[in-house]
């Protein structure tokens, strides 16, 4: 039985911390049934408390009720991973826009999230990589001043959490991910506008068929 350390937050908030680290991790793969039960015994906690965990990921989008299997680990479709990255290319092109007016004055995101990027792949934090990228793409977004599309982009990366961790983890080079993404930053704010769109819409297509590939083999 492994116990939870419940040292910060809540204790249903550690719980659902330890869960997260196990499906952004692969211990628990998509299609993985999640039950109160399993988890009360597995992690040494409450009934109640293994409940509210599971809500948490529920609500973050990483578990999903499944008919006759009760909750699951989100799986995705190719169809819902090409259409989720069709999703984010109209997103990012918009922020790119509201960009490319103003910059380098919006870089600063964009170098904040490239050094947590760096930090992570020297660490070897694959959990933290994806966050560091999901950071980078939506704060391309967030230039737009919108908060419905920045909401919408932010949907759009908590339904690729899962795929994209997965695909981190097999592929394994955190180091290259982040060069990728040191480059790409530059070209945004130094390149004219139809290389910064060529080059975020190259990095789009690389991304979805490296996920794609590992995913699902295509």
């Amino acid at each position: 039985m492994k116990l939870v350390q419940l040292e910060s937050g809540s204790p249903a908030d550690a719980v659902a911390e330890a869960l997260r680290d196990e499906v952004l991790g692969g211990l628990l793969p998509p299609g993985t049934a999640v039950g109160e039960a399993e988890v009360q015994a597995r992690l040494g906690v409450s009934r109640e408390l293994a409940r509210e965990a599971l809500g948490q990921l529920e609500r973050d989008g990483l578990l999903v009720h499944s008919l006759h299997r009760g909750l699951e680990v989100t799986r995705l479709a190719m169809a819902d991973v090409r259409d989720l990255f069709a999703a984010r290319r109209t997103l990012e092109l918009a922020g790119l826009e509201s960009l490319l007016k103003r910059r380098p004055a919006d870089d600063v995101w964009l170098r904040a999230a490239v050094q947590s990027m760096t930090e992570a792949a020297k660490a070897g934090d694959g959990r933290a990589a994806v966050a560091a990228d999901a950071a980078f793409h939506l704060a391309i977004v967030a230039s737009t001043t919108s908060r419905r599309l920045r909401v919408a982009a932010e949907a759009a990366f908590r339904e690729l959490r899962i795929v994209l961790a997965v695909a981190d983890r097999v592929s394994g080079d955190l180091d290259e991910l982040a060069a990728d993404h040191a480059a790409l930053q530059e070209v945004i704010v130094h390149a004219p506008a139809p290389s910064a769109r060529a080059a975020l819409l190259e990095h789009l297509r690389r991304a979805e068929a490296r996920v794609l590939g590992v995913t699902y083999g295509a």
